[in-house]
């Protein structure tokens, strides 16, 4: 048996940890449960005290995605857990779901992340974001190899986070799990999308025109921060970028100022290119010790 971490960052979630702990529970291979909660305001910290849950950690403020976890990512390296399984709070796995991940990754030692499918809250179909992680991916008969998928449930390798490091403070909300995918294939551990498995992501798909503008300034913060790219391959990608999601924007949102708003975003990030390519960098070689 591996030593497993289930690491589940909260905030205000009182609507789903109830059932996200007690999939956990029911799973037929063990783990610990590491909690982070950013600052809740609602019932969860006591819904929280009703379950066995090994480490709690209790923030004063909303830390965000990739902080909080860090923390769980620490402490956990440091018990010398072999596994580290990211889910978030409104996802709730299978009895079989990280057995099967677990054994895939054991047979596997090159893959630094294994993702489970991610299907609706209902579990009746494949999530609609998830889908387009698949639709990008390349196909083996055991698994999807890809370059991304979302951080709502991964299972990452003592050895692929020793070597990538924690995820990059940079990004507050949102990104942290593209940055970080970018980090494990510099780091020539791949991404694989396991077949067979199934977990449920209880979330509504909205996206307003504000939302989507935040989202696509991260994907460029991203591109000038991916170790994968040199300096001018970053200032290409990202202006290729540019245009391509004004072009979404005019025919999604029939929005004009998105485009002059990505320019005036690219040009930011343009001029701080020497400090972003120093953070770039950072990111290849802050490592942690085993």
């Amino acid at each position: 048996m591996k030593k497993v971490a289930t690491i589940i960052v909260t905030y205000n979630g009182e609507k789903w940890i109830e059932k996200c702990l007690n999939s956990v529970q029911s799973s037929n291979y063990p783990s610990d449960i590491f909690v982070v909660d950013n600052a809740s305001t609602d019932n969860t910290l006591s819904l929280l005290e009703s379950y066995n849950i090994f480490d709690l950690e209790i923030s004063d403020s909303n830390l965000g995605f990739g902080a909080a976890n860090n923390i769980a990512l620490n402490k956990a390296l440091k018990l010398d857990y072999d596994y580290f399984f990211l889910i978030n709070q409104d996802v709730y796995i299978e009895e079989n779901t990280l057995e099967q991940l677990i054994r895939f990754s054991v047979d596997h030692i090159d893959t630094g992340i294994v993702v489970p499918i991610q299907y609706d809250g209902n579990g009746d179909c494949i999530d609609n974001n998830f889908k387009q992680y698949i639709s990008l991916s390349k196909e083996n008969n055991l698994y999807f190899e890809t370059t991304f998928a979302n951080a709502a449930a991964w299972l990452i390798s003592k050895k692929c986070l020793v070597k990538t490091g924690n995820f990059n403070p940079i990004f507050s909300h949102y990104g942290e799990d593209r940055n970080y995918c970018d980090r494990v294939l510099f780091h020539n551990f791949s991404i694989k999308i396991l077949k067979g498995t199934k977990v449920l992501h209880d979330r509504q798909q909205k996206m307003s025109l504000e939302k989507s503008i935040k989202l696509s300034k991260i994907k460029l913060l991203s591109i000038f921060l991916n170790p994968n790219f040199s300096k001018s391959q970053s200032l290409k990608v990202g202006l290729v970028n540019v245009f391509g999601m004004g072009k979404y924007f005019l025919k999604k949102h029939h929005s004009v100022f998105a485009l002059f708003h990505f320019i005036q975003e690219y040009i930011k990030l343009f001029k701080q290119r020497d400090f972003l390519e120093s953070e770039k960098n950072k990111q290849k070689f802050d490592q942690k010790k085993s």
